[in-house]
């Protein structure tokens, strides 16, 4: 099948679901992180680093995770630039080692094939009046 190189800016489509997983990652890194240093607290409140980290995805909503940690690693404080270094290491652990790329495939041909039922049937239905 034949893609149009126009569609994504020039990307492929597998290129654009990269960018997409590099930006899951990049979430899944800081919910990881955030749940870490909660953990450590025993009365629930979360650590310093952890409310700091709270703080600044509120202020900084992840979009793009390479921007988001890029701002991250310009912040004044040197705490948060040692946080960002370690939201790296933990996306890129979780890419390498916990990540389950075929299941995504299975899973994501398993809905559309689910959506795509679905949405004749609708149609059908519609179509006939019922």
């Amino acid at each position: 099948m034949h893609v149009p190189s126009d569609c994504f800016q020039g990307m492929s489509p597998e290129v654009k679901a990269s960018q997409a997983l590099k930006n899951l990652f990049t979430m899944v890194a800081v919910r990881v992180v955030l749940a870490q240093e909660e953990g450590y607290d025993n009365e629930g409140a979360g650590t310093e680093l952890s409310k700091a980290l709270a703080n600044f995805l509120h202020e900084n909503p992840l979009r793009d995770g390479n921007e988001w940690l890029r701002k991250m690693f310009s912040h004044e404080d040197t705490e948060m630039r040692l946080l960002a270094l370690r939201l790296l290491e933990v996306r890129k652990a979780y890419a390498d080692g916990e990540f389950d790329f075929e299941s995504v495939q299975r899973v994501a041909v398993e809905e559309l094939t689910k959506d795509n039922d679905q949405l004749m049937s609708d149609y059908v239905k519609r179509s006939m009046g019922a």
